[in-house]
C-alpha cells in the first residue's frame, strides 16, 4: 500500500515538473515570440512541448500522461501571460494527439508518430478555432488561414519533430539509465533536486501572476 503511495506521489510530481517546464516556456519564450509577431511561432512552441512530452513518457508512459501535463501547462500559462483562447487550445490539443499517437495507437516508429501527432494537432486546432469558436482573427482568415498553418506551419513542425522526437526518445532513456528515479517524493527542498526545481517553477509562475 505505501509502495502504491509513493507511486503516486513520483507521478504527481513528475506531472508538476514536466508541466511546468512546457508552461514557462509557453508564457516567456511564447510571449516573446508572439509580441515579436515572428511567422509560424508556433512551430518553435510545439517541437519544444513534444521533446518534453518525449522525456516525460520515458518515466511516465501512462495513457493519459500527456494530457494531464497539458491540462496543467494550460494552467501554468493562464497564471503568466494575457488570455488567449487560440494558445490554450493548442497546448491543450497537442498533449491530446500525442496521447492517441504514441500511447493508444501505439504506432512504433517514433518519426511517424511525431508527424502524425502534429498533423492532427493543427488541423483540430484550425478547424475547431475557425469553424466552431468562431474566433474572429482566425474567422477574418478564412479557409486560407486554415490551409496555411496546417500545410506551411504543420509541415515545418512536423519535419523538425521527426527529427527532434527520436532523438530525444534516446538521450530520454540513457538519462534513464543514469537516473532511474529522479522524482521520488522527499519532503527537503534540496537545491538541485526535482522537488525543489518543480516548487521554483510553479512559485515563481504564481509570483508573477499576483505581483502583475
Amino acid at each position: 500500500m505505501q509502495e502504491i503511495s509513493e507511486m503516486k506521489k513520483e507521478y504527481i510530481l513528475g506531472i508538476l515538473f514536466f508541466s511546468g517546464l512546457w508552461g514557462i516556456s509557453e508564457a516567456l519564450l511564447g510571449g516573446v515570440l508572439y509580441e515579436a509577431e515572428i511567422a509560424h511561432a508556433s512551430v518553435i512552441l510545439t517541437v519544444i512541448g513534444l521533446v518534453i512530452l518525449t522525456f516525460a513518457s520515458a518515466y511516465f508512459p501512462q495513457k493519459g500522461t500527456a494530457t494531464a501535463i497539458a491540462g496543467l501547462a494550460m494552467l501554468y500559462k493562464f497564471l503568466n501571460a494575457p488570455f488567449f483562447a487560440c494558445h490554450f487550445l493548442g497546448i491543450f490539443l497537442t498533449g491530446l494527439c500525442y496521447d492517441l499517437s504514441f500511447n493508444v495507437l501505439k504506432i512504433r516508429n517514433r518519426s511517424v508518430s511525431a508527424v502524425a501527432t502534429v498533423y492532427a494537432s493543427y488541423s483540430l486546432f484550425a478547424l475547431m478555432i475557425t469553424y466552431i469558436a468562431r474566433y474572429e482573427y482566425w474567422v477574418q482568415g478564412g479557409f486560407g488561414k486554415v490551409l496555411n498553418h496546417i500545410g506551411v506551419g504543420g509541415t515545418i513542425a512536423a519535419l523538425l519533430c521527426a527529427l527532434m522526437v527520436p532523438l530525444s526518445h534516446r538521450f530520454a532513456e540513457r538519462l534513464k539509465i543514469s537516473l532511474p528515479t529522479p522524482f521520488i517524493y522527499r519532503r527537503q527542498l534540496l537545491p538541485g533536486s526535482v522537488l525543489f526545481v518543480t516548487a521554483g517553477l510553479w512559485v515563481f509562475g504564481l509570483a508573477v501572476n499576483f505581483f502583475s
